[in-house]
């Protein structure tokens, strides 16, 4: 029970769960004032697409906008990755969040 000059911190959910695009943390960069992630063409080509991001579920980030859901996207390495770079990309799985770990 609150009672006056108590204060507390709630968690209201704002919508029911939709299909949605999540990155693990590591592959989103930060570049001024704005998250991007690297993806990678047919060619191999590496470039900076900017996203905005969502709430943090199960160990992986929602990508709000700016993906289709079709990119490769670079998740190891993205400190040694710049724009303009020809890589060659490498799939992975990436794991569920194990049990026990917290957000």
């Amino acid at each position: 029970v609150l009672q006056p000059g108590m204060f507390g911190r709630i968690n209201v959910p704002g919508s029911l769960p939709h299909p949605g695009i999540l990155l693990p943390d590591e592959a989103i960069g930060a570049d001024q004032n704005r998250r991007i992630i690297f993806v990678v063409d047919d060619a191999g080509l590496v470039s900076a697409k900017p996203v905005r991001t969502g709430p943090r579920i199960d160990g992986y980030r929602v990508i709000r906008e700016g993906m289709t859901g079709d990119e490769t996207v670079v998740v190891n390495g993205i400190v040694r990755v710049r724009p303009g770079v020809t890589v060659k990309p490498q799939m992975i799985t990436l794991p569920p969040k194990a049990e026990g770990q917290t957000q």
